[in-house]
């Protein structure tokens, strides 16, 4: 994730009332965590508990702007530019007409979990799912070694997402970047790599979809 580091205006420690402008990872870095309290906050008022730090994460990614010169995450900016208001829509539409929802729920052995939602023909079907995963192995970093880069599947819990079109049968994937081509755009596909997957799906109005 991204958010805003450039020329920012910021309060400074020279007296009460200074500000200054700043850039860099000091200015985005306090507007992501900031941001992301407030949601929860939000969160709360709602529903009187906090989001779990991956439904946070989730939130985020489900949210954010679209940012690098191709659709879907990349390597530079992530999944995008933290955008604070659609992700509070998602909270009230949760507590209201539930036209977005979020489900915070767990997973058993390998019973698969299924949700089903109705398409309304405006916008895309879009889900992400994202998990807290146990700690995996850590890579040996070799001796003097320079740009170390270890391609190695480190998740423990590798959960699918997976979209599908009841009326169609057409299954859609979510995105998937290749390390080893880092400057490529994401495809879709089956990601055996991230704790975090989203897609989307294009449906027709009143079409069943399957998450």
């Amino acid at each position: 994730m991204v958010a805003d580091g450039v020329n920012v205006l910021s309060s400074i420690s020279t007296s009460d009332n200074a500000y200054d402008i700043y850039s860099g990872t000091s200015m985005a870095t306090p507007a992501s965590a900031g941001s992301s309290f407030l949601l929860q906050e939000y969160y709360y008022k709602q529903h009187g508990v906090f989001m779990h730090s991956s439904t946070l994460k989730g939130l985020l990614i489900h949210t954010a702007d679209e940012a690098g010169s191709s659709p879907g995450p990349d390597y530079a900016f992530g999944w995008g530019l933290i955008n604070m208001e659609r992700a509070a829509s998602v909270i009230t539409a949760d507590n209201g007409d539930h036209s977005q929802q979020i489900i915070q729920s767990s997973l058993t052995g390998t019973a698969p979990a299924t949700y089903s939602v109705t398409a309304s023909g405006k916008t895309p079907v879009v889900a992400t799912i994202c998990w807290t995963d146990i700690p995996g192995t850590p890579a040996t970093i070799p001796a003097n070694s320079h740009n170390f880069k270890d391609p190695g599947i480190k998740l423990v819990n590798d959960l699918d997402l997976r979209i599908t079109d009841n009326v169609s049968g057409k299954v859609y994937f979510p995105w998937i970047l290749d390390p080893n081509n880092p400057g490529a755009a994401a495809t879709k596909g089956n990601n055996i790599r991230d704790k975090r997957r989203k897609g989307r799906a294009f449906g027709q109005p009143d079409t069943r979809q399957e998450l």
